[in-house]
């Protein structure tokens, strides 16, 4: 059993013993009175016992009514249903009360004996006497707990103290009874601080706090009730029952009708609470449904990023704030000059319902308004639309039958007629009077939301600042939806990009080949995360293990991005296609690869390429390009460039590729390096603007000539980023590529 289960049963207990001995005590004393033997100190005692034992009944009240306490409740319970249960309870032990007279009617008290004492008519009146005092004062200690509480609601600095005050003036003007004879009651020192209590009483009484939250449903129920206790007390006076309680014990007699006195003044200022709140209940009921829908409204804005559920919130909290007849519906705004939509595709596009001169506006929620009436508003109060994406702002409608915008060289005699003609349809109109609010996003126009009402003037300017309030709050989740949506897109092409750089990575070769008396190096380097430049390198030919013919290619694929890596991956497949199957002529290999290239890229790419092919036996180099940089000889007396007209790949699938195509051929030297590169190269600029260009890639070769091809194409880099530095930059994908004819065959 539990420390507070086991206490409960001892107080329960020490209640008992207690009440069985004031029974006994008064049995003693009423045959001692017949008897006119009377001892003042069997009354000292009866009130000690009484006090104890009405101490612990309270506080095994004050444990029970906590212990049903109403979840996260401040005051422990509703006050509706306590006062309902109060006046049930006061109900019945009155109804109680009654009987016991009507089955014992000499059971009461003879208070106006020739000695001046209170004398039980007879023995039944002890046993009345005790069932009275017990059954009502526990119901008053607990009246005293919850009007407690009730005052306690919203507590200030001084709730406490001035409860507490005025409970400890009841308990001193009633300890200044003890030993009093019932006839004695009402001593100077308890009539001096009952008075000073009954003040107090009056300073707790306006403690209302609660009275305000109320609804107005609350408000009536608790008013009625507490009509019907103050009703309850009139026979509780008429039958003596205070006499009663003195009878019992006068300390605990004196508390009791103290505590009957504070819970009919309590309820008195109650009553004329509840009559001044009453008539402002439905307007303050309606403010706290607005707060209640602003709060919710922002707290759903700020944590739900779907647009659908924000369509459809936004619509129900401005229903809902408007009124329960009232309908509502939200457009989206699509302008025609937006890549989304354009004036030709909209018509087409569903949902779309109200066109105007700059764009179409989609109603994408709708709230108890059927399409039919929205299509007859429509065709009434167009210019509602229109206005809205040339000057949106708030638009008013009072009554859409005898608006000035709507109806033009409208009189008063046929705007009554309208009216009168409105009233007598067999439906009722769904839309009479509107309210129109812009949604705005980053100074753009994103929707409007509408509120209809069935009334004409049904808006006013509360109804306005709230359901503007709402579309503001609404356009915030909308845009804060597109901002999560955007990164995470972004965040999606980005992972989509790496995956793409990689693969590109993969395609280019790893190792340059091992091909006898020559050296090869490279580099390539993306502007972005995926670029456009290809190089490769392929034996065409060998003996005894070693390559005596290779061809060589790099190309740079028009734009940038996914399609550019695309377009490159089908490259390299072209190239290691063809390559094998025409090993002498590079043009023959364009030709084919054009006419494969045409047929895939969209119009607007194309691919310049070069391809070389080196004869290591005979040391020469035919090459043929298409529309590419043209590539640098870099020989013993200097760099020059080496031009040969052609179209890039994917310009022409006909015969003007043929046409322009050429094959020229080299014959290398030892020392001799041929340099090939991408346009990134030459279009680098530094902070000025000034390119890197062809002038100082030729005077950079010269000044390396007799460098290996790793430290050629080394130096050539760190110069094109030098000139760059802080305030130039590369904007184009970079690629180079080293190819020398070893001095001597040592050198390899």
């Amino acid at each position: 059993m539990q420390t507070s289960s086991r206490l409960t049963y001892i107080f329960l207990a020490l209640v008992i013993v207690c009440e069985a001995s004031l029974l006994l005590i008064d049995i003693g004393l009423f045959y001692a009175h017949r008897a006119r033997v009377l001892s003042g100190g069997l009354y000292v005692l009866k009130d000690l016992i009484a006090i104890v034992m009405y101490a612990v009944l309270y506080y095994l009240i004050r444990m029970q009514l906590k212990r049903y306490a109403l979840p996260d409740s401040p005051l422990w319970l509703e006050p509706a249903e306590s006062f309902w249960k109060g006046f049930t309870s006061f109900g019945l032990l009155l109804s109680a009360t009654v009987v016991l007279g009507w089955l014992l009617p000499r059971s009461g008290y003879d208070t106006q004996s020739p000695d001046g004492f209170w004398r039980a008519m007879s023995l039944q009146t002890v046993f009345k006497t005790h069932l009275i005092t017990l059954g009502f004062g526990s119901l008053l200690l607990a009246s005293l707990v919850v009007l407690e509480r009730l005052i306690f609601f919203r507590r200030a600095k001084n709730t406490q103290s001035n409860f507490l005050a005025m409970v400890v003036l009841m308990l001193v003007a009633s300890l200044s009874e003890i030993g009093s004879l019932p006839q004695e009651i009402g001593n100077p020192v308890s009539i001096a601080f009952a008075a000073l209590a009954i003040v107090m009483m009056l300073v707790n009484a306006f403690r209302l706090s609660w009275v305000l939250p109320l609804s107005r449903s609350d408000k009536i129920r608790t008013l009625f009730l507490v009509i019907g206790i103050l009703a309850e007390l009139v026979p509780f006076y008429a039958m003596d029952c205070p006499d009663y309680f003195l009878a019992y014990s006068g300390t605990v007699g004196f508390f009791l009708s103290s505590i009957t006195t504070f819970v009919a003044i309590y309820l008195a200022t109650t009553l004329f609470s509840l009559l001044s709140y009453l008539p402002t209940s439905e307007a303050l009921e309606r403010k706290n449904s607005e707060v209640r829908n602003l709060y919710a409204m922002s707290r759903f804005a700020s944590e739900v990023f779907d647009e659908e559920k924000i369509y459809s919130s936004l619509v129900s909290y401005a229903c809902s704030a408007a009124g329960a007849s009232s309908c509502g519906w939200l457009d989206l705004y699509q302008p025609f000059d937006e890549k989304s939509l354009n004036a030709e595709q909209a018509p087409h596009l569903p949902n779309l319902q109200w066109k105007t001169s700059k764009g179409y506006f989609k109603t994408v929620v709708r709230q108890n308004v059927s399409t039919e009436h929205l299509h007859e508003f429509a065709a009434k109060a167009h210019f509602l639309w229109e206005e809205m994406c040339h000057n949106p702002r708030q638009i008013r409608v009072d009554d859409i039958e005898t608006d000035s915008r709507i109806v033009k060289d409208a009189t008063p005699l046929t705007n009554f007629l309208r009216r009168l003609g409105r009233k007598r349809r067999k439906e009722p109109a769904k839309i009479v009077s509107t309210l129109s609010v812009p949604l705005i996003s980053r100074a753009n126009l994103i929707g409007v939301l509408t509120v209809a009402k069935d009334v004409e003037y049904g808006f006013v300017k509360d109804d306005v600042e709230l359901i503007s309030t709402f579309a503001d709050q609404a356009a915030i989740a909308i845009q804060n939806s597109r901002l999560v949506r955007e990164v995470i897109d972004k965040e999606r092409m980005q992972q989509e990009l790496a995956v793409a750089q990689k693969i590109q990575l993969r395609l280019l070769p790893h190792t340059p080949l091992a091909v006898p008396n020559y050296e090869m190096d490279s580099l390539s380097y993306p502007a972005f995360e995926v670029g456009g430049d290809f190089y490769d390198y392929l034996a065409l030919s060998s003996s005894n293990s070693s390559i005596c013919k290779f061809g060589v290619m790099i190309a740079d694929v028009s734009g940038k991005g996914a399609s550019a890596a695309f377009y490159t991956a089908e490259l390299k497949g072209i190239f290691q296609s063809l390559c094998t199957l025409y090993p002498d002529t590079p043009s023959d290999l364009l030709i084919r690869a054009n006419e494969t290239l045409s047929r895939s890229l969209d119009r607007k790419s194309f691919v310049s390429a070069l391809y070389a092919i080196f004869d290591v036996h005979s040391h020469t180099v035919r090459f043929s390009n298409a529309g590419h940089c043209p590539m640098v000889l870099l020989t013993a007396e200097g760099a020059q460039l080496v031009k040969v007209p052609g179209l890039a790949l994917g310009l022409n699938a006909g015969d003007l590729f043929q046409r322009a195509i050429r094959t020229e051929t080299l014959f290398l030297k030892p020392g001799d390096a041929v340099v090939f590169y991408t346009d990134g190269l030459i279009d680098a600029v530094n902070s000025a603007g000034e390119p890197f260009g062809f002038e100082r890639l030729l005077t950079l070769l010269s000044a390396h000539k007799h460098r290996s091809a790793s430290e050629i194409k080394q130096a050539l880099f760190e110069a094109v980023n030098t000139f760059a530095g802080a305030g130039g930059s590369v904007k184009d994908d970079l690629t180079i590529l080293v190819i020398k004819r070893c001095d001597t065959p040592a050198s390899h």
